[in-house]
């Protein structure tokens, strides 16, 4: 378990500031970690079913916050680039009611370091298949909502933007407006997806990630957080954001987790090229195209049918496909095929690390960053090496 220190003045500050708002917190404390920044740790021992924090529903940045509805962001923003528009207004106000939180956050520098998103071109071209097509997926996001925004903010630089945009996008927990009517909603109740449902949330922000870990809950009065456990005093109190790839994490936080029970890979960019158009109709038509994940526990469904459509005749890759047969007497061949494919993801496993190794440029932090990153999708492809069919 990793020492915890002192936070500091400011988040000593920001506490004081937090319970002011109404913000409850019973038997735990920020604290700060060295080479992992801030965290929560128990500030005496905890049971079970203990609730930890309370935030009051009005404590939260939302579309629906005064503070933010009081900007009249016109709806072509996405909700994203509002909150991201209102941070940019609140570092310029002076007298912001939020700059006691705003002064804990992490710096324009500390992102420069930990998120892809700010790397130099040549450490994102070598981040690993599935994590360039979530940074590719982020920088659309960003150069939309910048398009967008721009008007809106004539004094600001796209690296300012940028910033807030990360704020918002590090620090967001999923908030669909229990507490608000349907007609002030930015949508039909029923209509809102993933995308509209953001809340920045004070405090709560402090928690770090793991993927064993509490429950953030919420409803109408705010969010809350019980013990999933019990704890001892000065151990670090996890939440959960869900299970997510190591790949995800890295892209949309800046940090991976080592062990990780989400963490797969894709095989995508080995078995795609290798497809005929033919193949690659076929697939596309039956549903079957792209996205082949690697587990530890073998390759998952879609593999095994474009394995089976690439190395064996027509009729048995329909029979699996629809579910006539189970695929177990051609299991054999098809795990012969999958070695090989691994084989080879070994090599460009090894390649990249070597190559990222050898950078001279990037930040150390960056480097081993990326290089942990290629041995855990080594380690992944190792396991399912033994894994033959039992991928889900």
């Amino acid at each position: 378990m990793a020492a915890a220190l002192p936070p500091g003045e400011i988040h000593d500050t920001f506490v004081k500031w937090a319970s002011s708002q109404g913000i409850l917190m019973n038997g735990v404390a920020p604290a700060k970690f060295v080479g992992r920044g801030m965290g929560i740790v128990a500030a005496r021992d905890l049971k079970k079913g203990e609730r930890l924090v309370l935030v009051p529903a009005k404590t939260l940045i939302s579309i629906d916050s005064a503070a933010v509805r009081k900007h009249k962001f016109p709806s072509n923003l996405s909700i994203h680039a509002r909150l991201a528009a209102f941070l940019v207004k609140e570092y310029e106000e002076k007298e912001s009611g939020h700059r006691l939180w705003q002064e804990c956050w992490p710096s324009e520098e500390d992102f420069k370091s930990i998120m892809p998103l700010n790397w130099g071109e040549k450490l994102q071209e070598l981040l690993p298949g599935p994590a360039k097509d979530l940074l590719s997926a982020q920088k659309a996001k960003l150069a939309k909502d910048w398009r967008a925004a721009q008007p809106l903010l004539p004094s600001t630089t796209f690296s300012f933007f940028t910033y807030a945009w990360l704020i918002v996008n590090t620090r967001c927990f999923y908030w669909d407006y229990p507490n608000v009517p349907a007609a002030r909603l930015p949508r039909k109740r029923q209509s809102l997806t993933a995308d509209d449902c953001y809340a920045m949330c004070p405090f709560l922000d402090y928690f770090n990630h793991a993927d064993q870990g509490c429950e953030p809950k919420y409803d109408s009065k705010g969010y809350t957080v019980t013990t999933n456990r019990d704890y001892k005093a000065g151990e670090e109190i996890y939440v959960s954001y869900g299970a997510h790839t190591n790949d995800f994490l890295l892209v949309e936080y800046g940090f991976i987790l080592s062990p990780n029970a989400a963490d797969t890979t894709t095989l995508d960019a080995l078995l795609l090229p290798s497809l005929p158009a033919s193949a690659i109709s076929t697939l596309k038509e039956d549903g079957f195209y792209g996205t082949y994940t690697l587990s530890p526990a073998g390759a998952c469904h879609r593999t095994q049918a474009a394995l089976r459509l690439l190395h064996l005749p027509p009729r048995r890759y329909v029979a699996f496909v629809s579910g006539a047969d189970d695929g177990a007497g051609d299991q054999a061949l098809i795990d012969a095929q999958l070695r090989t494919l691994l084989e080879a993801y070994q090599r460009v496993v090894m390649q990249a690390a070597e190559e990222v190794e050898g950078l001279g440029i990037g930040g150390l932090e960056q480097k081993e960053m990326l290089v942990q990153r290629w041995r855990q999708i080594g380690a992944i492809v190792k396991g399912a090496g033994g894994g033959g069919g039992g991928g889900a």
